[in-house]
């Protein structure tokens, strides 16, 4: 029984029973209940705390305030009805105030895992701030053991991020806007989601992305993909994601070569296809120099043969998106700069010169065969093609386009003269320039439409090139032509398959070598000197050049001669050059 005590404003006051013996949710439970759950908390995986972090109500301010509210109500109600102070009649029933503080703490904890577990939040316009902060904190501190996760957690926010951003203008537009005034304003949620694709290219960020959750990187850019949105602030992400993916042996890209070796992800290769595939994406990045194919250079020149191999492939799926959708007469600026990376990894081939034995295992040489086999590989899609794309073949006067066929032909003449910067003994010249480099390129097998274009275009370039000796001595000119001589030899054979697709560049190149040689030789002898390497020497006596084979079981080493014409002759210089054409 409570006895009635007074009115005050109309309310009845009450002096409330002695307290339960068996409290439903007193404050000693309260102390265990907050203890267990900070304790909780405070081991629980980064993971879920993240998510409790970015969810788009203040959960952990308002977690802050209701167990402010739960302690001190169920505290003033043990001591209240402890000591029977009068009370109003309304709140009178001890128990069903422990059950309302019981059920507001239960309520609190079932949000928790709501957030934690049952529906992780996403970035969305009511969370970007909190969600942009979590991030920021994330990378700030840079813990190995977050950042794998935190990367993880990327992934379901990809769609969001991409559709929310606000795109940026790319450099080479020719749109010019006047200035716009600058006013403070308070920042949207597409400028949060532009700051955080920023964020995202952290490269340690990138480094565990590739390493624990290369799906991440697969979401972002398919997200790209399925809303044709290219223009956003994603660049040094791409580049960041592609260059580790490259530099990690261990990543997704190393197992996505071939089905035959790789199973089923080699047959998908989504991680390839996703960063690599969208030839209209990769280029769009490229715009403001950030796709996934513009490695740095430092980086680029520190590649193994088996990390340039991977990039190569890259290379190849998106020239395969550039030749599906139509784009052969559209400069590709990405591709164009993917192109000089691979060119660059030749750089250090004359290294081969002070390697005497087992040259053929180093990287330098399987780099070489790596570069090779990448331009066989970008002829042969070309190939595939229902219709070949054409081209103009002769160009008079000075070239003011270029198509892909012109940078094959240009990118097989770098390496050419790169390998003809190893000149010395004849026989690893021989494996190098002949075996590792012009037959690949110059064989009965290579055949077809597309390679008959491209050996047209390369013997033009290198017969220019040789020509160039004519008014300005040089030594890259006279490595083209040594290596020439050495592969071509000195003598014309009969028209035959085997040298048909250069047959007309020897007949010039041994014309023009006949007719200019001596004259070369007296006027820059150093220049002259140069070209004779391999097998290819000067005979003082008899003023002709000398090509020897290697002698075998023979008693006695083969040997060509080409003689050497003391006076120049034009019509026959005009003749072999039309032939050349």
């Amino acid at each position: 029984m409570m006895d009635c005590e007074k009115y005050f404003l109309g309310i009845r006051f009450v002096t409330p029973p002695i307290g339960l013996e068996s409290p439903i949710f007193g404050f000693a439970t309260f102390v265990q209940a907050l203890a267990l759950l900070v304790i909780i908390y405070m081991i629980t995986d980064i993971r879920y705390r993240f998510r409790l972090k970015v969810a788009p109500i203040p959960l952990l301010n308002l977690t802050f305030i209701l167990i402010g509210v739960i302690g001190i109500g169920t505290l003033l109600t043990d001591i209240w009805f402890a000591n029977g102070w009068p009370m109003p009649n309304f709140l009178a029933d001890q128990s069903m105030l422990q059950g309302l503080f019981g059920f507001i703490f239960l309520l609190l904890a079932m949000i928790w895992i709501y957030y934690a577990f049952i529906n992780p939040p996403i970035f969305s316009e009511k969370n970007c701030r909190s969600f942009g902060n979590a991030l920021y904190g994330a990378i700030l501190r840079g813990l190995d053991s977050e950042l794998p996760i935190i990367a993880n957690e990327l992934a379901r926010s990809a769609k969001p991020l991409v559709k929310l951003s606000k795109q940026i203008i790319l450099r080479r537009r020719n749109t010019v806007k006047k200035p716009e005034v600058e006013t403070k304003r308070k920042p949207n949620v597409g400028d949060f989601a532009h700051d955080i694709l920023l964020l995202m290219g952290n490269r340690k960020l990138c480094r565990h992305i590739i390493a624990s959750s290369p799906v991440s990187a697969i979401e972002f850019f398919e997200a790209m993909t399925i809303n044709e949105k290219y223009e956003l602030p994603i660049g040094q992400f791409a580049k960041n994601i592609s260059a580790e993916a490259i530099i990690n042996k261990d990543s997704i890209l190393y197992h996505e070569d071939e089905g035959f070796s790789s199973g089923l992800i080699g047959y998908l290769k989504p991680f390839s296809k996703a960063i690599y595939g969208n030839y209209l994406l990769v280029e769009t990045l490229g715009s403001n120099f950030g796709s996934p194919l513009d490695i740095p250079y430092g980086m680029v020149f520190s590649w193994d043969a088996e990390q340039l191999k991977v990039y190569c492939r890259a290379v190849k799926i998106t020239f395969k998106g550039y030749l599906e959708g139509e784009n052969w007469y559209q400069h590709s600026f990405v591709l164009y700069r993917a192109f000089e990376n691979i060119k660059n990894s030749l750089s250090d081939i004359y290294k081969l010169n002070d390697i005497l034995i087992d040259y053929y295992s180093t990287d330098i040489f399987k780099r070489l065969k790596t570069v090779v086999d990448f331009i066989k590989e970008i002829i042969k899609l070309i190939d595939k093609q229902e219709t070949i794309p054409v081209t103009k073949l002769r160009v008079r006067g000075e070239r003011t386009y270029e198509d892909f066929y012109d940078n094959i032909a240009n990118f097989i003449f770098e390496i050419i003269l790169s390998a003809a910067s190893v000149t010395a003994p004849p026989d690893k010249c021989w494996t190098i320039h002949y075996n590792a480099v012009w037959r690949e390129f110059f064989s009965l097998l290579r055949k077809g439409k597309v390679w008959k274009i491209v050996h047209f275009k390369l013997r033009r370039i290198l017969y220019d090139e040789i020509r160039q000796l004519e008014e300005l001595p040089n030594y890259k000119s006279s490595a083209i032509l040594g290596f020439c001589l050495n592969v071509m030899g000195l003598k014309i054979r009969e028209k035959q398959s085997y040298n048909i697709n250069y047959y007309p560049l020897h007949k010039a190149v041994l014309a023009w070598a006949s007719n200019n040689y001596l004259r070369l030789k007296s006027t820059q002898p150093d220049v002259a000197k140069s070209c004779l390497i391999g097998s290819i020497s000067f005979d003082e006596q008899g003023n002709q050049l000398v090509k020897t084979y290697l002698r075998g079981l023979e008693l006695e080493a083969q040997k060509e001669y080409l003689e050497l014409n003391p006076m120049e002759s034009c019509e026959r210089v005009k003749k072999m050059d039309a032939d050349s054409k």
